[in-house]
């Protein structure tokens, strides 16, 4: 498990919004503090960034997946992430993990919701439907400690979280809620007993979809 690429992002202006969602600034090292990554910018603050969102993380592995959805090569940081992670993935990846990267440690806080920003800077209206159906969103990070990170640094797991609820399966959750409860029950189990790590954003939202009261029409809508 180690970074195999290292980047932050510079706002830049689309057609009708601005965005740093693109990473393409690449580092060969970098600092982290408790708010991300030295000089990675945001254009949203209301929606990103944050103690909780500090740094945004994706797996190496679904990059071969969206480039057969696109139709298109995609460098590391195409979607998103600060860090692009080879050996770890939204099956094997649960909330409240900690990992040390160097002299950091970063906890494993939330999946990603994919706005709709992300259709329209890949231009598939499609993409960000796939994103929340096959729930390879990637994963946000919490900053335990501040430290130095570099390119092909070794990613230890200094815990996992006995609660195990992976990222994947919260995606499922938040998809198709009374699907994947009928499959496994547990889950929403699972969710309370990480009250005090998961957001109370994420906690009403999963509520609200089990009650039919949030809306993700947005996502076929574009």
């Amino acid at each position: 498990m180690k970074i195999q690429s290292l980047q932050i992002g510079k706002i830049k202006n689309y057609k009708n919004f601005q965005s740093a969602f693109i990473k393409d600034t690449y580092l060969e090292e970098t600092q982290i503090d408790f708010l991300g990554i030295l000089d990675d910018q945001i254009a949203d603050k209301i929606h990103h960034g944050g103690y909780h969102k500090a740094i945004f993380a994706n797996s190496c592995q679904n990059y071969p997946i969206w480039e057969r959805f696109l139709n298109k090569k995609l460098n590391f940081g195409s979607m998103g992430e600060n860090l692009s992670i080879d050996g770890l993935c939204e099956q094997n990846v649960c909330i409240g993990d900690i990992h040390q990267i160097s002299n950091a440690i970063l906890q494993v806080s939330e999946p990603r919701k994919p706005c709709v920003k992300i259709s329209k800077i890949h231009n598939n209206s499609n993409f960000t439907h796939e994103i929340f159906k096959t729930g390879l969103s990637g994963w946000y990070y919490k900053v335990l400690q501040v430290g130095q990170i570099r390119k092909y640094e070794n990613i230890k797991i200094l815990e996992k979280n006995s609660t195990s609820l992976s990222v994947f399966e919260l995606n499922q959750l938040f998809y198709s809620p009374h699907q994947i409860l009928k499959q496994n029950p547990n889950l929403l189990d699972k969710l309370e007993k990480l009250n005090s790590l998961i957001s109370q954003n994420w906690h009403e939202t999963i509520h609200k979809r089990l009650k039919n009261t949030y809306d993700i029409s947005y996502m076929d809508s574009l």
